[in-house]
């Protein structure tokens, strides 16, 4: 079973599991207040082994552990307003523009610019290679920019 087949109930703060057993943060009290919170920033929420033990989805919701636990992020509500801003059509209509920018910029650097892989090791060199691409494609636009064209027509002098 996959996370998604749990239902989380907010104000309570547990999921409920498809045969209605309860997954909770802190299971037992203990002596000094814990948190709760992982070094992955994730709060584990876990059911009790009585609980799944007897129950019928066991062999498809836990099969290899005694009791089944899920990790959620503590930013969850912060990614659920994210997803539902991203189902609206406007943020996809905008969405779509900013990225057909960004995806031609790369193109014309793959095409005009020779960037078809990078050339140096490691991830602060390739980060270095990008800005330097990314470098020259500016200053091919600001040069594009700043030019003047030729006058069209001679200019005469007095006197000549």
């Amino acid at each position: 079973m996959s996370r998604s087949d749990f239902i989380w109930v907010d104000d309570e703060d547990h999921y409920q599991c498809p045969a209605g057993n309860l997954l909770q943060r802190n299971l037992r009290p203990f002596k000094t207040p814990r948190s709760g919170i992982t070094k992955d920033n994730t709060t584990i929420y876990r059911a009790s082994q009585h609980d799944c033990k007897d129950c019928e989805h066991k062999q498809r919701c836990c099969p290899n552990t005694l009791a089944r636990k899920i990790a959620r992020s503590i930013y969850e509500k912060s990614r659920g307003v994210a997803k539902a801003i991203n189902q609206t059509e406007v943020f996809k209509k905008q969405s779509s523009a900013e990225r057909k920018k960004v995806e031609m910029a790369f193109a014309h650097m793959k095409r005009n610019l020779n960037f078809h892989r990078l050339r140096l090791r490691g991830m602060k060199s390739a980060n270095d290679e990008c800005i330097l691409t990314a470098m020259a494609q500016n200053l091919r636009k600001l040069a594009r920019l700043c030019a003047r064209s030729p006058p069209k027509h001679r200019i005469s002098v007095p006197g000549t």
